[in-house]
């Protein structure tokens, strides 16, 4: 955990003007946490502070406060808004986030900070905020109907429906990284079969790329990952420089995608899906492409969805945050 009485980033841009009805919007990730000062109506995003998440939700807790507070101009907030990567209860209950060491019980996160913090707090999914910044500020303005998938450590989903979030009533709506495109496919973190996630999130190639490794395969991947996990620059990489394994790995994922994706179009008539995450993020265009072409692109093929990029590649969870936040704040 950083100490809470130094910087915990480099230099932080500080707002060139005032914006209108502020709100603190936060993404909670894995490995990092982001706020930046958000401007709800717009999208716009001033100011940056990040931090990396620690182990242990009291550590998690202090940290974003913190990383709160060092955002320039946060008195003016008139609230934060958190996006975390676990199911979320309407009261801002968070019940597990099991990509966060030691988060594995119900913390009442909401009432947490606002404690901290002293002013309201609105907690929401990460991934579902990714797609209502997306909707809002981002490659998803003007459609009612369509879909954000970001490819990470996991793959996530949020689906937006005649202009609004679906959430459902067990928050299960958008997880696409859980359907399953082989029943007797690769094990997921999750601990069942044949999930998207398994092949296309960056956890699960790492898996594979490792189990392959073990049976015989070199690849540069896991040269360039060492005992560290597989990052999208060393898939990167690995594609540029022709390793085979890479290659072999990717086309897999692209065809998982291509697979989920044109079910997914072809069953909810979806105008458009919005690709973002790490992954999607730092392989562009070029994956973009594989997974259009794919032979396996499910439903009525990729003519009837138009696949794109995300616009918002760092801070998609944080603005969606805050944008939640104002919509709950009315």
């Amino acid at each position: 955990m950083p100490e809470l009485n130094q910087p915990i980033v480099g230099p932080s841009e500080r707002p060139a003007e005032v914006l209108i009805d502020p709100i603190v919007g936060v993404d909670l990730g894995g490995t990092k946490i982001l706020a930046r000062m958000i401007e709800p109506s717009t999208g716009r995003a001033v100011g940056r502070v990040k931090a990396q998440t620690p182990s242990g939700v009291e550590n998690v807790l202090a940290t974003v406060a913190e990383v709160v507070r060092q955002v320039p101009g946060w008195d003016e907030a008139v609230g934060i808004g958190l996006g975390v990567p676990g199911l979320v209860e309407t009261d801002g209950t968070v019940n597990r986030c099991p990509n966060i060491d030691g988060w594995d019980e119900p913390v009442a996160v909401a009432a947490e900070l606002i404690e901290r913090l002293g002013k309201p707090v609105v907690v929401a999914n990460d991934v579902n905020c990714g797609a209502v910044a997306e909707h809002r500020a981002g490659a998803g303005r003007g459609m009612d109907n369509f879909l954000a998938v970001f490819v990470g450590t996991g793959v996530g989903g949020g689906l937006i429906v005649d202009g609004k979030l679906a959430e459902g009533k067990r928050g299960m709506v958008g997880e696409i990284g859980h359907v399953t495109v082989d029943k007797n496919g690769r094990m997921c973190g999750c601990g069942e079969r044949g999930h998207l996630e398994a092949y296309a999130g960056r956890a699960g190639i790492d898996a594979e790329a490792r189990r392959r490794a073990k049976a015989g395969s070199s690849s540069l991947l896991i040269d360039l990952a060492g005992q560290g996990s597989v990052r999208s620059r060393h898939i990167e990489r690995g594609l540029a420089e022709n390793d085979q394994l890479t290659i072999e790995l990717m086309q897999e994922a692209a065809d998982a995608l291509g697979h989920a994706l044109g079910n997914a179009a072809t069953l909810l008539d979806l105008e458009r899906i919005v690709l973002g995450g790490g992954v999607m993020d730092k392989l562009g265009e070029e994956f973009l492409e594989s997974i259009t072409s794919s032979e396996s692109f499910g439903g009525f093929g990729p003519s009837v969805v138009d696949l794109v990029l995300a616009q918002r590649i760092d801070d998609a969870g944080a603005v969606g945050a805050a944008i939640v936040a104002a919509d709950r704040f009315g």
